[in-house]
């Protein structure tokens, strides 16, 4: 059992001290350092002097390419050596993706001699001394000499070192496929965003604006990953992906809720944008107030937390029937497979090629054109749909004259049967009665009896022309007023109808204009004609209730009532719809057990809408 314990011992002392050795044999290989022998300086307080006395410290990572975002750790030491056994003495420290706020590379020769090269990101990347998208540090190295290399970084987002040793030929070699291919998706992304930006000069919707705005960041966080940003445009290299990323989601916020209509087709997400954009803005505060681990932490939880939220809203805008859905999830999605893809590389679990160097490149190109698709399908949609509607508003147009043309000739029927049925036969009555008196020789009497007949039937044709005059237009309304002009028709109905009745009628001849004054007395006249005509009620409620925007209407009665959930055809119900939409009222309509039907009328007052106005 002791020897087991010490062999355990051993081999953990072992892995822990033993010095990782690169040999070099070949001018044409790129030689990887992975599984590096590192060790954690929290406090970014250790001297290298102090470092080379504490070589039993290093550990050898468990990943093939380290990083340290949950460590909270303010810098890193690695240890490797470096055996020359080429004819080549010229060789050259690459470190991919190298974001780090500092870098400074120790180099121990065979007789202990020391020499130090650093590259610091405080505004001075530019003064690198090979002009590279990567941190490139040239180290010499004697053939068949060894030496040690020691490299401390320090960042103010993830510290991750991909490093490798290889000659400038293969340097070279490697990376112009991956340089040119990083232009040329880089160059269709902005062509897009211009081509995008014209679009929104041309149609004003905000929806491009946010693509405008995601799409221009996201540029600026790929070629700030890949090191282009600062190679080009030396003057930024203060910008980090923790300030951008931040900046890139908030604007991926914006266009996703935007575009997708996510009020309408994914209310529950559209909730939570407000959540979203504050946690953005949180990882943003907390960069800026130096609080840099907790930002990158906070970062990594967003980019987590958004890859889930933008393909959970498109899939439910998707199933609530809104397609271009489908361009949105396309793009996204392959900028997340992409983006994947990349964080697998650098964690070494993929090989290093041109598809995996350049995948960031290649997903967002993706994403662009995709969207771009995206917009116009969804202009296409919004296209298609407006054609729709007009379509249907047009026969509902003509169905709607129709109905108003049969309305109008039933209207003069009516009008025609009263004129002849009534008012015509009381006409002929008259002449009959004058021609009898020439024709006759009747007494006095019997000729003041004439007379006083023939006054009664006059009266009687006079009254029914008033009727129909009043039937075709009320004139109370203008005498009167709508308040005393309603209350009117109410007695009048009711009385005629022997039906009991109550009302309640606030003053409201001054809160609404002509034009509304008698949609709403035919309103209120076309709901008592249903009910004498179809729900043989006995007793019915009528109030008015005036507030200081709109009236309220309130017609109860306790008939046969109706089942509110068939569609009813008569044009009397239409003929209400359509007037409330003129009055820009709403209406709700109740059916009690177990009879009676409520009807309420909600309409703004005119008055109050021009004072707004």
């Amino acid at each position: 059992m002791k020897a087991l314990l010490l062999c355990i011992c051993f081999v953990t002392t072992y892995l822990r001290v033993a010095a990782q050795q690169i040999t070099l044999t070949d001018t044409t290989h790129n030689y990887s350092i992975s599984y590096p022998l590192y060790l954690e300086d929290r406090h970014a307080s250790l001297t290298f002097e102090e470092i080379k006395k504490q070589n039993n410290k290093f550990v050898r990572a468990t990943d093939k390419v380290p990083d340290f975002l949950g460590n909270f750790s303010k810098a890193i030491w690695y240890r490797f050596e470096v055996q020359n056994n080429s004819t080549h003495n010229n060789w050259y420290l690459e470190i991919k993706e190298g974001f780090m706020n500092r870098l400074s590379v120790y180099q121990i020769s065979e007789n202990g001699k020391a020499q130090l090269l650093t590259i610091s990101g405080d505004n001075n990347f530019h003064l690198k001394m090979i002009q590279s998208s990567n941190l490139i540090f040239p180290i010499t190295i004697p053939k068949g000499n060894k030496i040690k290399i020691y490299v401390r970084a320090t960042s103010k987002t993830l510290i991750r070192t991909s490093m490798h040793i290889s000659t400038m030929q293969k340097l070279y070699e490697d990376s112009m496929p991956i340089f040119y291919g990083d232009g040329f998706f880089t160059a269709i992304t902005i062509a897009l965003l211009l081509y995008n930006l014209f679009v929104y000069f041309s149609l004003r919707e905000k929806v491009y604006l946010y693509y405008i705005g995601y799409i221009s960041t996201s540029i600026l966080h790929i070629n700030l990953v890949a090191g282009h940003l600062q190679l080009f445009v030396p003057w930024l290299d203060w910008l980090n992906t923790t300030i951008i990323l931040p900046i890139v989601f908030l604007f991926s916020i914006l266009f996703t809720n935007s575009f997708l209509q996510a009020r309408e087709n994914a209310p529950f997400f559209y909730k939570m944008r407000w959540l979203a954009i504050s946690f953005c803005l949180a990882t943003l505060i907390c960069y800026l107030t130096g609080w840099h681990g907790l930002a990158i932490l906070m970062a990594a939880i967003l980019t987590f937390v958004l890859f889930i939220y933008w393909i959970l809203t498109a899939v439910m805008a998707y199933k609530n029937g809104f397609a271009p859905a489908i361009f949105y999830i396309v793009g996204f999605g392959s900028l997340i497979l992409m983006s994947i893809v990349f964080e697998l590389k650098m964690r070494g679990w993929l090989e290093e090629n041109y598809l995996t160097d350049s995948s960031l490149f290649i997903g967002a190109a993706i994403e662009a054109v995709v969207l771009s698709f995206a917009l116009a399908s969804k202009f296409n949609f919004y296209k298609k749909e407006k054609e729709r509607l007009q379509e249907q508003a047009y026969q509902q147009a003509i169905h709607f004259s129709r109905e108003l043309i049969n309305m109008q000739e039933a209207e003069r029927k009516r009008i025609a049967s009263e004129l002849h049925d009534s008012l015509g036969q009381k006409l002929i009555l008259i002449k009959n009665r004058i021609l009898r008196g020439f024709s006759r020789g009747d007494t006095v009497q019997d000729k003041t009896q004439t007379d006083e007949t023939l006054v009664q039937n006059v009266a009687e044709a006079i009254q029914e022309i008033r009727n129909i005059s009043y039937a075709l237009r009320p004139y109370q309304l203008d005498l009167l007023g709508l308040s005393s002009s309603i209350n009117s028709l109410i007695d009048e109905t009711c009385n005629a109808a022997q039906i009991n009745y109550s009302i309640r009628i606030d003053n409201i001849d001054a809160a609404f204009d002509n034009d509304a004054k008698i949609n709403i007395y035919r309103i209120v006249q076309e709901c008592l004609n249903n009910i004498i005509k179809h729900a043989g009620a006995k007793n019915i409620h009528i109030s008015l209730k005036l507030d200081r925007q709109n009236v309220k209407i309130t017609i109860t009665d306790d008939g046969v009532g109706f089942d509110i959930c068939k569609p009813h055809a008569g044009f009397g119900l239409r003929g209400i719809k359509e007037r409330l939409q003129i009055l820009k009222g709403t209406m709700y309509v109740n059916v009690t057990s177990p009879k009676g039907t409520t009807f309420e009328f909600l309409v703004p007052t005119t008055n109050e809408i021009c004072h707004e106005e």
